[in-house]
């Protein structure tokens, strides 16, 4: 079986852009799984047009411009794959691509990506969003072969905003061969290191995690660390929160990531609208207990013991942090019951495998 997956970007998992990370360990296990994978990126940092970068079993071809090359490139690959694959919403390039697959005959596969929750739409150009929406998108979705949520609370967004054909939910992971172990970890002291993994934006809902860890910190001994790359929001919290022991320490990826996650003692990733963080999957991979927000889709995983859930505010996420320091005796309990969360279901081996059956049936119906 032959499938394409189309992207802004260029499929490397070390970068903060979290499509292109769910690229890079999907296509790598459907690989694995027997899938002919090719990926079709449009990123204005390639060498040249039509430059190939090889990834871990697949190739990814990369133009940085929608011209005559890339419409030519993106007709001939769709003609040569049995499913097309795309990812996002509220993107011109995947209505095109839609367009084109209907024009070939070929069904096509969208993954949602939270890009349809109501608190992430109404951050930025709502109105826009809707015209867009009623204009082109809505029957962009409905025509899809298949709508993939990546958790239980999405595919209730999905069905809030439109009607799809069919749709399935299975989540992302995380790449074993990266997270080859748990390390256990010794009861920690009061000089607890906090830390955050992920972008550096305002829908991460940071501010609501620095108020509740100034209001937590206040004999000043421990630090919150917030790894992720530069922005204006940085800025903001770096001016405000600075003083209460917050510290942002730039993007972490390989052996850093790994490096960062060993040195702290507590994981939170508090977001106002998600679908369960790579981040935070991360963390649990690697053995940090972990508070997470139910706004991060986290819920229907909650009774696993995995990590603690909280409300994305500030109240919330201090009585959060409490409860935790106060049960630290049972963060390798829950650091256990977080990396079996990980083996048995969030891991790519396993998203792939129930992609790989999607696509299957897809081609046969």
């Amino acid at each position: 079986m032959k499938v394409l997956h189309v992207i802004l970007g260029k499929a490397d998992k070390n970068r903060a852009n979290g499509v292109n990370q769910v690229i890079a360990g999907l296509a790598k296990y459907s690989a694995k799984h027997g899938v002919s994978v090719t990926v079709l990126g449009k990123a204005q940092t390639a060498a040249h047009e039509g430059e190939v970068i090889q990834r871990d079993g697949f190739a990814v071809t990369v133009y940085t411009k929608w011209n005559r090359a890339f419409r030519t490139a993106m007709h001939q690959a769709v003609m040569a794959a049995d499913v097309v694959h795309l990812h996002g919403t509220y993107a011109p390039l995947n209505i095109w691509v839609g367009r084109v697959c209907e024009r070939h005959a070929k069904p096509y596969v969208v993954t949602l990506h939270a890009g349809i929750a109501p608190a992430r739409i109404s951050l930025k150009n709502f109105l826009q969003k809707q015209l867009f929406h009623m204009l082109l998108q809505r029957r962009h979705l409905e025509r899809a072969a298949l709508i993939q949520a990546l958790t239980e609370e999405e595919s209730t967004e999905a069905l809030a905003a439109f009607r799809p054909k069919a749709m399935c939910v299975i989540p992302n992971g995380v790449d074993l061969e990266d997270f080859p172990n748990i390390r256990e970890r010794p009861r920690p002291g009061p000089d607890l290191r906090i830390g955050y993994i992920g972008r550096i934006a305002r829908e991460k809902n940071l501010g609501a995690l620095c108020e509740a860890f100034a209001k937590v910190n206040t004999d000043g001994r421990m630090r919150l660390l917030l790894a992720g790359p530069a922005s204006a929001e940085a800025d903001v919290i770096t001016r405000q929160w600075g003083a209460a022991g917050v510290e942002l320490v730039g993007p972490k990826f390989g052996a850093d990531k790994l490096a960062f996650l060993d040195d702290i003692n507590l994981f939170v990733h508090p977001s106002k609208s998600d679908v369960f963080s790579l981040g935070a999957m991360e963390a649990l991979a690697r053995g940090v207990p972990a508070i997470i927000s139910r706004t991060s889709d986290t819920s229907h995983f909650a009774d696993t013991g995995a990590f603690v859930l909280c409300e994305p505010t500030a109240f919330g996420i201090e009585r959060a942090m409490r409860k935790a320091l106060d049960t630290r005796d049972d963060w390798p309990a829950m650091a256990r019951r977080g990396r079996r969360l990980i083996e048995t279901r969030l891991n790519w081996d396993a998203a792939s495998t129930d992609l790989v059956v999607a696509y299957q049936n897809i081609r046969e119906t």
